[in-house]
């Protein structure tokens, strides 16, 4: 597994959605670093982390024990979690499997279970386009259901548009990454064991994201007991609403965690774990 390491304090662990490498995150990490050792990750499949050829080798389960693995190599024996779209799923299972690792979580176009319409209208066609050996329809519809109409109109602004270039264009994902990262897509399915978690949670989504909309994260919020629900509003709030919305993604997101980081502060001080009231958000 191929990570980066940026900043210095409690550590934080940030996990890409399918396709996408640690670069995805390129707009959050300095903005974490100066209180958070952040931990950015290419999960199973893509950048430079190996692809296993196998693509039902892939699982959000398989991929949190990738990631722990990673955690005992890196000696951190708690996170904090911050997931978008795959990476939350991998986040969610982390959670369930490992929560003695776990200091708070962020899902970020979240889902609980990959319903019908979530394979007919996403993994089906990407895995059509993929056995057809078409990558530029699978990008097409990629980009038309990760960004805002706003974006697809004016091809801006220019940060964002290099996001896209650097994260999607310039750094496609193997065949094998790429089918293997859609087979977990297809088959996540945690929202029946959600109701088990007890970290603070926070699930943010885009008003106009395509790809996880809006009733996946209320879905997801209704069974984690405690957790924060918030909604980005506006032309911009897409799947991809921590580059569209960068700013307020990152305020929102900080706040989060800098809330949570006391309360562990304060926790420890009393020589004990966070109250029900603290992990509420």
């Amino acid at each position: 597994m191929h990570y980066e390491v940026l900043g210095q304090g409690p550590p934080l662990i940030l996990l890409a959605g399918t396709s996408m490498d640690h670069r995805a995150w390129g707009f959050q990490s300095p903005a974490y670093a100066p209180h958070f050792t952040t931990v950015s990750v290419d999960n199973r499949g893509a950048g430079q982390s190996d692809a296993p050829p196998d693509p039902s080798s892939y699982s959000a389960a398989v991929m949190a024990g990738d990631t722990v693995a990673l955690l005992d190599h890196l000696g951190i024996e708690r996170a904090h979690f911050s997931g978008l779209s795959l990476g939350s799923a991998i986040a969610q299972e982390i959670a369930l499997r490992h929560p003695d690792r776990v200091l708070s979580l962020q899902l970020n176009g979240t889902w609980g279970r990959s319903d019908a319409w979530f394979r007919e209208a996403f993994v089906n066609p990407m895995t059509y386009a993929l056995d057809r050996g078409d990558r530029r329809f699978a990008f097409k519809l990629g980009q038309a259901l990760i960004m805002s109409p706003y974006y697809l109109d004016h091809r801006g602004p220019p940060p964002v548009a290099d996001m896209v270039g650097r994260c999607l264009i310039a750094n496609p994902p193997s065949e094998a990454g790429f089918r293997g990262q859609l087979h977990a897509d297809a088959t996540h399915d945690a929202l029946e064991r959600l109701g088990q978690l007890r970290v603070p949670t926070l699930i943010t989504v885009g008003e106009v994201d395509m790809n996880t909309p809006p009733r996946y994260a209320r879905e997801v919020h209704e069974r984690v007991p405690g957790s924060r629900l918030h909604l980005f509003p506006g032309v911009k709030a897409s799947h991809c609403a921590l580059w569209e919305l960068a700013d307020e993604f990152n305020q929102v997101s900080l706040d989060f965690l800098l809330n949570r980081a006391r309360d562990a502060v304060t926790a420890h001080r009393h020589g004990r774990g966070a109250s029900p009231g603290a992990r509420a958000c």
